[in-house]
């Protein structure tokens, strides 16, 4: 071991493994995020108005969550896997018969769907909490004034959520952008790339190539990546709602 100063930092900017990682991440922040919280908002809305069904339901929809993201890593590889896959027979029923389902092509859309799985029933959870912490005279003002339910919904409530939401938005973006499992254990049946995601990159350099000073160096980049892009989010919608005020 021998003192490098910043050699390491100056080889990851001129690494375009490194910034080719951030595909997936990016495909994740700009569809996933996005199609999870209009979700998460939808199934909120049916909580509220007790269109959800009961509890037993929420607890189906938040079930998901509590399973280890490793754990439903391996239960969709099985889902999707070329032999024992049990979308096959329904497949066939189709005419689709001998269909590479798993294969590298179709994984970033097979990520957008264990993750939707996975987080869209907690996230809709965390939207519902904050719906019904909205006072009661908003909702019986409107209704006085002839607001129908969803225009109760999309006019009025859907304005208060901004915060939460932006907050949820950060939180899964951060989540995008650190994505490791999901790929990590469809990669036991299809080959991926090393640098599937700076995750998987920065693993990878770590403990398979042992480069344990260069793939801190990445963490510490995309832990900086993440702080400024959450930071410029917080502000910008900062700045919306104190432009709104005044």
């Amino acid at each position: 071991m021998w003192y490098v100063g910043l050699d390491n930092y100056k080889r990851i900017f001129a690494d375009s493994m490194f910034w080719q990682s951030f595909k997936i991440p990016l495909f994740l922040l700009l569809v996933q995020v996005p199609v999870m919280l209009f979700l998460a908002t939808m199934i909120a809305f049916l909580y509220e108005t007790r269109k959800g069904g009961g509890p037993v339901y929420r607890f189906i929809y938040y079930l998901p969550y509590t399973i280890p993201g490793i754990v439903s890593g391996i239960v969709w590889s099985y889902i999707f896997s070329d032999s024992m896959s049990p979308l096959h027979p329904l497949l066939s029923l189709f005419g689709l018969e001998n269909v590479k389902l798993l294969t590298r092509a179709n994984v970033p859309g097979i990520l957008l769907v264990i993750i939707l799985w996975q987080f869209t029933g907690y996230t809709a959870f965390l939207v519902y909490s904050s719906l019904i912490a909205i006072p009661k005279e908003y909702s019986e003002a409107a209704q006085i004034d002839g607001a129908g339910l969803w225009q109760i919904a999309f006019r009025i409530k859907l304005p208060l959520l901004k915060g939460p939401l932006i907050t949820l938005f950060i939180f899964n973006a951060i989540g995008a952008m650190q994505v490791f499992n999901e790929p990590w254990m469809l990669g036991n049946l299809v080959v991926l790339p090393l640098n599937y995601t700076p995750a998987m990159y920065i693993y990878n350099s770590a403990f398979s190539q042992g480069r344990f000073t260069y793939a801190t160096a990445m963490g510490v980049i995309l832990a900086v990546i993440t702080c400024a892009f959450s930071w410029y989010i917080l502000r910008s919608a900062g700045r919306q709602i104190l432009g709104r005020r005044d």
